[in-house]
């Protein structure tokens, strides 16, 4: 079937002279020497020898210059004259061939929203949309909503019809998954999809997981010497690897993780910060570190609050300044609540103490360098807290000689970037790009100019880019000279870096500049996306009815494009480990397409941290912790560390009360051992247990020494098996089960079922 051609109508159908306000006499014919939009694509056409099933044409109800009347006016004018017997600009039609999509304002959101179902219902196996004519927003929604559809749409350029192109083959989303993996360190996957580098992924997996035991039983290999392998085999530099690698993510273990590093950090600083700190307060750092040490106790963020009243004035050395910081403690107390693991992932702003601390720890960590040697870049492990802003920069309309549109304009969209970068882990800059023509060179260094002067000192790194062609069959080459251009900057793999592969998120801009340009930089945005392995977000600048700029997001439809795969690939691999909070978050920076699945995987996360309701019986918790018991047992078996904590969390206080938790370990030896086990991992007590029993306080107490090395797989199975058994005890007999309760395992693996699939395309 031949495709379905759609035009958005503007004012060259009219007869209207480019950038024209004032009314005109309307000619829909044209002349040989002043032909329509739709001649030049009819006449294209005709010449490759192709036809079109059908004409759709998309116009606006609302009243804009230069026209008096809606557009969708003039388009009922262009049918009756298309289904006449002389038909218009050289072609006929049947009354069912031409179809009119009403919209209600000249936005690729409202575009994309009476799109959709039209094309959902006709299903053209193609279409062909003309670009360079009518609004650019317009189009841009029929792009996104043959995206969203899955009908593929042909760009076909209204003064160059022979160089018809798609935006999907500018975009080559290949070889980026490794890029993903290794930016969000998800190491196992990457020891996966690297294997002649596996075995330096796999331990760094295992630092991750805060556990040295492989490391101390492996050798030296080429790229890992003698001192490197040493150096992961101490378990401080590993939980702190682990803490800040996971600092992001905000699973339960990390905030856990954040109690262990921060009782470590200040009761354990350098020679050289402890040199710059008064013995008094010293003594109150250890004191504070002794106090959140005791599992028994609670209210930590109220006991660095003691402390910081007794450190007045807080010393200066980045250790202690935690404590005096009013903003990190705030982090503490938000991330300690059990409640903090039922929050909808969001932004994650960190406090500037801790920032400091990551960036000392960051310069001497071994991943930069042991990556660059397996021939790549690392990613900062926080990030840079930039965004890259790509806008294309257009002709000053000429009822505006003074560019004040374009100026507010610029004002709008480094305030939406502004808004964007608040949202990032860390505070960073702006990193804004203007695409030029020759033409519109000099209105873009105004911008530049205007956008210095008024952002705040030290947020904003501005240049213009081009000048770039404008011809209609150049939307290729304006992609690759434009990715040129954003790689000129080699990354350093760590903070502090300009590269442009380092931002945090890629923003562009639509409908401002000519139609070619911005589809070139669309393309090269999504490529970006792809290669920084970052958020990708779109707006579209245009006027309210005050005709004021204003900036509006246009959706996350173009992360179908290549990023949709990536991210569900990453959210499998974080659901395989339980880190159902972070496969949550990455799924919310994807296209509607995996709504879906973040559903599930929301409902996965509540299923495992929720909290009984008051009145729920002593039956209806036992049920809960039987299935969150066998979910763990059948996904965590084989890492024993997060296995224990994450069955001891995943019970109290949520299900069982800090009261009816100490009485059920009294009563069950298989909870009070997992309690134990619990207690002993890298992300709960294990440092502070070393620490006393370094003071000799372990032997005069008669406990156990702990261990730095993970129980066994069996050993942890046997403890998930006997605890489940103490609940099924505490049921009535009528509801014991005698077999597994699998429920959640079945939700589990449909998700992973779901996840795989989403992300086959990632490669």
């Amino acid at each position: 079937m031949a495709p379905l051609l759609i035009h958005p109508i503007g004012g060259g159908d009219l007869g209207f002279p480019p950038m024209a306000t004032s009314p005109a006499p309307i000619d829909f014919h044209g002349t040989p020497d002043d032909r329509r939009p739709l001649r030049k694509i009819f006449d294209g056409i005709a010449e490759t020898g192709a036809d079109i099933s059908g004409l759709l044409i998309v116009a606006t109800t609302n009243i804009h210059a230069p026209s008096q009347q809606p557009f969708v006016e003039h388009a009922q004018v262009m049918k009756e004259l298309l289904c006449s017997a002389k038909g218009l600009c050289g072609r006929t039609f049947l009354e069912d061939q031409v179809h009119i999509v009403q919209v209600d304002e000249p936005t690729a959101r409202h575009s994309l929203k009476d799109l959709k179902p039209v094309l959902a219902a006709l299903m053209p196996g193609e279409c062909l949309l003309t670009s360079g004519a009518g609004s650019y927003a317009l189009g841009a929604g029929v792009v996104l909503a043959g995206i969203e559809t899955g009908v593929p749409i042909t760009l076909l350029p209204v003064d160059e019809p022979s160089a018809a192109y798609r935006l999907r083959d500018l975009i080559d989303p290949h070889d980026t998954l490794r890029n993903w993996l290794l930016r969000h360190r998800f190491w196992d996957e990457l020891a996966a999809v690297d294997t002649p580098n596996a075995a330096l992924w796999r331990l760094l997996a295992a630092r991750q997981r805060a556990d040295i035991s492989l490391a101390e039983t492996t050798t030296p290999f080429a790229g890992l010497n003698q001192g490197r392998l040493t150096k992961l085999t101490e378990l401080w530099p590993t939980v702190q690897a682990a803490f800040y690698e996971r600092l992001a993510r905000g699973e339960a273990i990390d905030h856990s993780l954040l109690r262990a590093w921060f009782t470590q950090r200040i009761s354990k600083p350098s020679r050289k910060e402890a040199a710059t700190v008064p013995v008094s307060a010293q003594r109150a750092l250890e004191d504070l570190a002794r106090d959140l040490s005791d599992p028994e106790k609670r209210g930590g963020a109220a006991l660095i609050k003691e402390a910081r009243r007794r450190l007045w004035p807080v010393p200066q050395a980045r250790h202690a300044a935690l404590v005096g910081d009013a903003e990190f403690i705030d982090f503490f107390e938000r991330s300690a609540s059990h409640e903090a693991h039922l929050a909808p992932p969001g932004a994650r702003r960190l406090p500037g103490s801790l920032l400091a601390n990551a960036d000392q720890w960051e310069k001497g960590d071994l991943v930069p360098s042991l990556v660059d040697q397996c021939g790549m870049t690392a990613w900062p492990v926080l990030g840079t807290g930039d965004a890259l802003v790509l806008m294309c920069v257009g002709m000053v309309p000429m009822n505006d000689p003074n560019d004040k549109g374009g100026q507010a304009a610029v004002r709008q969209v480094i305030d939406w970037a502004s808004r964007r970068r608040g949202a990032l882990a860390r505070p960073g800059r702006i990193r804004l790009r203007l695409l030029a023509s020759d033409e519109t060179m000099e209105r873009a260094r105004s911008w530049v100019t205007l956008a210095r002067s008024t952002a705040p000192a030290g947020s904003l790194d501005a240049a213009v880019l081009g000048p770039f062609s404008t011809e209609p069959g150049d939307a290729a080459d304006i992609n690759t000279a434009l990715l040129a251009e954003l790689a000129k900057a080699e990354p350093t793999g760590m903070y502090g870096s300009t590269s442009l592969r380092d931002v945090d998120e890629v923003l562009l801009v639509i409908n401002s500049g000519k139609p070619v340009t911005v589809n070139g930089m669309v393309a090269a945005g999504v490529q970006w996306s792809l290669n920084a392995a970052c958020p990708l977000r779109v707006a579209e600048l245009g006027r309210d009815r005050a005709l004021r700029s204003v900036v509006n997001e246009a959706g996350l439809t173009l992360c179908r494009l290549g990023l949709d795969a990536r991210l569900a690939r990453l959210a499998s691999s974080a659901v395989r480990r339980l880190d159902t909070r972070t496969a949550w978050q990455l799924l919310a920076n994807g296209s509607p397409a995996l709504a879906d699945a973040r559903e599930a995987a929301a409902r996965l996360h509540h299923d495992l941290y929720s909290h009984a309701q008051p009145t729920a019986s002593m039956n209806a918790r036992c049920e809960v912790a039987c299935r969150r018991l066998e979910l763990i047992a059948h996904v965590l078996a084989d890492e024993p560390w997060p296995a224990c904590y994450t069955a001891v969390e995943v019970l109290r206080p949520g299900l069982f009360d800090w009261g009816m938790w100490k009485a059920l370990r009294k009563r069950f030896a298989p909870l009070r051992r997992l309690n134990a086990y619990r207690n002993e991992t890298p992300y709960a007590h294990l440092l502070d247990r070393l620490r006393e029993e370094r003071a000799e306080q372990v032997a005069h107490m008669g406990k156990r020494p702990p261990s730095k090395r993970p129980p066994t797989r069996q050993v942890v199975l046997g403890e998930l098996r006997g605890c489940v058994d103490a609940f099924q005890q505490l049921r009535p007999e009528r509801d014991r089960q005698r077999e597994p309760d699998r429920i959640l395992v079945t939700r589990y693996k449909r998700l992973c079922e779901q996840l795989e699939e989403l992300g086959e395309d990632a490669r």
